[in-house]
């Protein structure tokens, strides 16, 4: 099997890798049958990236911190892995981003869409949904828009919920709300158009990122899902991502 490795920068990745590719060689990109990320889930998102253009599919090695989109590592019989995985599409958010000199940014999102206050200045966010004004002042440090699978990651920090693998809904979650207090977010079709603008953003300057792509000084971020663009998940057929998402809502650690 034709394995491109992408590794991530940490030692133990690399440590790793070197391994791997001495067992199972290393193979450019555009030669590839499927991409072996190895690291934590940044590494994964990488690759998810790199897949996009080669729509290949993608699987992970934990190396990293966490590694929630990851697969126990294993140097040996990672050929039969290969073969028996089990493969989970996924679909990407688009951000559309301006800033304050009107230049406009599209970048891609596996996990979420965030917005920041750049400043000791709290953010003033009003968020459309299909081109109707759910929420006129959100006073906040941010706020995100996450995918069913970054809904464990940032998302679930800042006590927004778990969604399940598959389900057709996003999740819409405030980061430490200041005014309304009691809003935490809501829950929305994977089909609609959420747009976000910022009230004086001179004065109450925000960043908007895609997982970890950054604009800074950001008026208006529209975000909608990519159904054209498929992301292919390996994962072990003993430890799928359905059993990873319900052990990780019952989880009381």
């Amino acid at each position: 099997m034709r394995i491109n490795f992408s590794i991530a920068k940490n030692k133990k990745a690399k440590l790793a890798s070197t391994k791997l590719i001495k067992h199972y060689g290393q193979v450019e990109l555009s030669n590839a049958e499927i991409i072996v990320a190895v690291g934590g889930d940044g590494a994964m998102l990488n690759a998810l990236r790199e897949s996009i253009s080669s729509n290949l599919p993608v699987f992970g090695l934990n190396r990293g911190n966490i590694g929630f989109l990851m697969n126990d590592f294993s140097e040996f019989d990672l050929i039969k892995r290969l073969e028996k995985a089990k493969e989970m599409i996924v679909h990407p958010l688009e951000m559309l981003a301006s800033d304050i000199k009107n230049n406009e940014y599209r970048e891609l999102a596996v996990n979420e869409v965030s917005i920041f206050r750049s400043t000791h200045q709290s953010a003033i966010i009003s968020i459309k949904i299909d081109e109707k004004e759910r929420l006129s002042k959100l006073t906040c440090d941010g706020v995100m828009l996450a995918t069913p699978v970054g809904s464990t990651a940032y998302n679930l920090s800042a006590h927004g919920p778990i969604i399940p693998i598959g389900s057709e809904i996003l999740a819409l979650t405030p980061i430490s709300p200041f005014r309304p207090r009691s809003w935490r977010g809501a829950l929305i079709k994977n089909k609609s158009i959420v747009e976000f603008n910022i009230n004086n953003p001179k004065l109450r300057p925000v960043s908007a990122s895609a997982d970890s792509r950054e604009v800074k000084n950001v008026t208006k971020v529209t975000i909608s899902q990519r159904n054209d663009i498929n992301l292919r998940i390996m994962h072990d057929q003993t430890n799928s991502m359905e059993d990873r998402y319900l052990r990780e809502q019952f989880s009381i650690g």
